[in-house]
């Protein structure tokens, strides 16, 4: 098991100290605990990407690769 250092906010670590006092169980296994069950959470939570509308405009009235043709009709 590897150690590390957390910087907690007081109130997390308010909560986890009186879940271990609670439970009878020291801190480290509570966070790690807690964590893994984030964890899980976070990889089964679905994506939050969403599909654009997408609209059929027809073909274009110019050449968009020509540049000054674009350039012509959109300063017109």
């Amino acid at each position: 098991m590897k150690r590390t250092t957390l910087i907690l906010d007081e109130a997390c670590m308010d909560g986890v100290r009186q879940l271990a006092h609670q439970q009878g169980r020291p801190m480290s296994q509570v966070v790690n605990e807690l964590l893994a069950d984030g964890l899980l959470r976070q990889r089964d939570r679905p994506s939050r990407t969403f599909e654009l509308p997408r609209f059929d405009m027809g073909r274009p009235g110019v050449n968009l690769a020509d540049r000054d043709a674009l350039e012509s009709v959109m300063e017109s």
